[in-house]
């Protein structure tokens, strides 16, 4: 085989005992999963393809930006807000998870009404509201 080796971590099945390679399962714990959870398993063909222009697809974009006191804060605000066309990406900042959404921008609809209705969805999950913004993604696809 020429290249790296691609793994990604999935469940355990029922009485899964398979052994994990130590440097592995200790990089797991460093991320706070269990390794008697989890195993690793090896990409399908294609499937380590770069999956950005299929989660931000080209054009004009908004991105919302919250931050949470609370993982499950942030988590709920991702669970009512992500679809078919908006994804979103959580990150730590101190105490606080930060979730961006983006999604696509209606030309016809200010940016603020936009933003105005996604805040208004998560507002009761104790979000701060730090703003949208406006971007072009532009993808190119690199040539096999």
């Amino acid at each position: 085989m020429i290249g790296p080796r691609k793994f990604r971590l999935v469940p355990r099945a029922a009485g899964d005992t398979t052994p994990i390679e130590p440097k592995v399962a200790d990089a797991m714990r460093k991320a706070g999963m269990d390794p008697s959870k989890f195993t690793v398993a090896p990409f399908a063909a294609g499937e380590t393809a770069s999956s950005f222009a299929a989660m931000f697809p080209e054009g004009a974009r908004l991105e919302h930006t919250f931050a949470f006191e609370t993982l499950n804060g942030a988590l709920g605000a991702i669970e009512r807000i992500v679809g078919d066309d908006v994804a979103a990406h959580i990150n730590r900042q101190g105490k606080r998870w930060v979730v961006v959404f983006d999604g696509p921008a209606d030309p016809a609809v200010p940016g603020k009404t936009e933003h105005e209705k996604v805040a208004s969805r998560v507002a009761d999950l104790g979000g701060e509201d730090r703003g949208f913004s406006h971007l072009t993604m532009n993808v190119t696809k690199k040539g096999s």
